[in-house]
């Protein structure tokens, strides 16, 4: 049994089952009731993180039909139901599964500095394609040690394997006669992992393969190749593609002009595209272009389609390029825009505060996959003409049932002067006379407020428990960096005097006051979380900031031995942008972020949650903190990345979270197990102690929470 299942068992906590990944009719029963973990682990999920680029839903080829992945977690059995989706495209239609099994595909990085084939905690987009025919799809599944690509009939008679390859399927492309699959793999990747097998008969050598945080061993070293093959679904006979083949793999990816971005053909043929605008900075925004009905290349001089987002295409009649644009204040909207080419002006069509995740065009309009701050992710339908916005597909309909905080957008601006935007949840039956214990959670606050960064931190539980939550967007760095060429050159000119950190720390703070002022925040209950950059700000706060009287981490921490824990190649990359070398002194440096160098300046008790591969870095902070005799508590997740899968895990951490929020603020922790309400009870008492020391001696209170 993996650690927190236990934990996670505590409440009934019916295992799902497969046969719940499409919603039925909406039970009244138990609903408009409080929100529990269990309700946002349990929610049904389309695609993953939303710069994963890849399309979710796909639409039929007679544009009558869509397709797309479902998943839902089980944290009883700690496994996943994920499923293949059928429904007509209109609204008003019932979505059926054609295939389903036990299991998701994690997405693995194919390169990082010095090494190849990283895990990772998301899911990997699985991406329907439909045959010519409209009767089937295809689609990519793990079947035994494998991934496959399969076959579905949308009518529900039958789904197969087409493939049977020895090793994983990348990616495929169904070709225009419905009797060709070509698709990607890497047997190479294979032979990689059986040569470190070997190699480590007589020892590995230590070089930038390694990622000590992560594994003792190596990790094949990168570039690996790719291989594409060409499948006969007739006589089932597999040979390597031919260049022409091979380019099917590119297909959503029209061949544009040198150094295009991104492109999309007409109907008729003709390129949109978008390309590096001629600017100093980096890095360069992406201006809109086309060609004319000569195939001249034209540009669009509109402010809009400077900074375009993502390119969508053409509309049906082949005359307008539709495209999305950031804009509003800290470019917090998400605006769809289209452009005639040869015009001077575009035209608006569509904003939104929410998030658009992923779009395909269905005749004129757009199926886009989206999310808002109360309503999870959803397929919906984008009918410019009439200008409605229509539900197609409502995954968790109950969701809507539940109680939920009231959410609020707030603007303000740092102590820099940068724009910034977030939302407040107000607890649950919020009282204006009252106030709340407030929860900051970081660091994006586009679309669905569910976790945070990392998905950790159950923003309408705390709202349910009588939080008020501050879900913070990370602003942009107030540092001006003209001569900029690479990302290394914007990290190295950040860490000059910590001033982004001080930047996103100014941000949060700036929030806080201000809900301090409203009369809705208790200035002596203020807690902060964080999971990597919002880690790393939970960090910078402890000795930076008074405003915090508790904190979660989900890994940890910025300290002098990571050159060490995180290889050599990370170790070079962290240096060119700054960073002291392992064999550095630099006191002036780790004195404005390190706690092991000062655990006693801590301002607040710690409750850090990490996966085993991110163990290794905190150690060093941790050893510290506790030889201080610093409040801080660590549990360890096994078998998990930076961002944890595993549904027991990620339930267990969301109630951990939360009673850990109780104990300090409320005063108990009721739903907690008797064994961390005992240790947590020694923290506060050794931490009393500390602080009656202190004051009877006259010294400072190092170790106080602040207030």
């Amino acid at each position: 049994m993996v650690a927190g299942l236990l934990y996670a068992e505590r409440a009934s906590a019916a295992p799902v089952g497969c046969g719940s990944l499409v919603p039925g009719k909406l039970d009244e029963d138990g609903l408009h009731r409080a929100l529990t973990p269990l309700d946002l682990v349990q929610l049904r999920d389309m695609g993953s993180i939303p710069d994963m680029r890849q399309p979710i839903v796909s639409v039929s080829p007679d544009g009558k039909w869509l397709a797309f992945e479902i998943h839902r977690a089980d944290p009883r059995s700690n496994t996943y139901c994920q499923g293949m989706a059928v429904m007509e495209a209109r609204p008003g239609a019932q979505a059926v599964l054609v295939d389903q099994h036990p299991d998701i595909i994690r997405w693995r990085f194919p390169e990082l500095p010095g090494k190849a084939d990283f895990p990772s905690g998301f899911a990997k987009v699985i991406t329907p394609r439909w045959f010519p025919d409209n009767k089937a799809i295809a689609f990519l599944k793990r079947t035994g040690t494998t991934i496959q690509i399969w076959r579905a009939h949308i009518d529900g008679s039958r789904s197969a394997p087409v493939t049977h390859s020895d090793t994983d399927i990348l990616d495929f492309r169904i070709a225009r006669d419905g009797r060709t699959i070509v698709y990607s793999a890497s047997p190479a990747l294979h032979a990689a992992w059986s040569q470190i097998e070997e190699e480590g008969l007589s020892g590995f050598h230590f070089d930038n393969r390694f990622a000590p945080n992560a594994s003792t061993r190596p990790f094949p070293a990168p570039p690996i190749p790719v291989q594409t093959f060409t499948l006969d679904l007739t006589s089932g006979k597999v040979r390597a593609a031919s260049p022409a083949e091979a380019a099917l793999l590119q297909d959503d990816k029209p061949r544009g002009p040198p150094g295009a971005i991104a492109v999309a053909l007409s109907p008729s043929g003709r390129r949109a595209w978008t390309k590096p605008t001629l600017s100093k900075r980096f890095p360069p925004h992406p201006q809109l272009m086309a060609e004319d009905s000569t195939g001249s290349p034209m540009s669009c001089e509109a402010q809009a389609c400077r900074s375009v987002t993502t390119l969508l295409g053409w509309s049906a009649d082949g005359q307008r390029i539709r495209f999305t644009h950031l804009e509003g204040w800290a470019n917090s909207k998400t605006a769809i825009y289209e452009w005639k080419p040869g015009a001077q002006a575009v035209k608006r069509l569509y904003v939104t505060t929410g998030l658009l995740v992923d779009c395909a065009p269905l005749k004129d309009d757009l199926v886009c996959v989206e999310e808002g701050s109360s309503a999870p992710r959803h397929i919906s339908l984008l009918r410019f003409a009439p200008g409605q916005d229509e539900v197609l597909f409502d995954p968790n309909p109950e969701f809507g049932k539940l109680r939920l905080g009231k959410v609020e957008r707030l603007t303000w601006k740092t102590a820099y002067g940068t724009e910034s935007f977030g939302d407040l949840v107000y607890p649950a039956g919020y009282q204006p006379d009252q106030r709340y214990p407030l929860i900051v959670v970081q660091y994006i606050s586009r679309g669905f407020l569910r976790g945070g960064t990392g998905d950790e931190y159950p923003i309408q539980a705390f709202a349910g428990r009588g939080y008020a939550v501050l879900s913070i967007q990370r602003p942009r760095s107030p540092v001006a960096v003209p001569d900029a060429t690479s990302y290394t050159d914007l990290d190295k000119a950040d860490l000059v005097d910590f001033k982004d950190r001080k930047n996103v720390l100014s941000s949060i703070e700036t929030a806080v006051q201000s809900l301090i002022d409203r009369g809705i925040a208790d200035p002596a209950r203020v807690g902060i979380t964080g999971l990597s950059d919002g880690a790393s700000t939970v960090q910078f706060a402890g000795l930076h900031s008074e405003y915090f009287a508790v904190a979660a981490m989900s890994s940890c921490c910025w300290e002098r031995s990571q050159l060490a824990m995180l290889g050599p190649a990370v170790a070079r990359q962290y240096v060119r942008t700054g960073w002291p070398r392992q064999s550095d002194n630099a006191p002036g440096f780790w004195n404005e972020i390190s706690w092991a160098q000062q655990p006693r300046r801590v301002a607040f008790p710690v409750l850090m949650q990490l996966s085993d591969n991110e163990l290794l870095p905190a150690l060093e902070t941790y050893t510290a903190l506790v030889e201080a005799d610093a409040p801080v508590d660590l549990f360890v997740y096994p078998h998990e990345d930076h961002v944890k899968w595993q549904p027991a895990h990620r339930l267990a951490v969301y109630r951990r979270n939360l009673d850990w929020f109780d104990f300090w603020f409320k005063g108990s922790a009721p739903d907690a197990p008797p064994a961390e309400i005992s240790r947590w009870q020694a923290l506060r008492d050794r931490m009393a102690e500390h602080a009656r020391k202190e004051d009877a001696d006259g010294g400072p209170n190092t170790s106080r929470p602040a207030s």
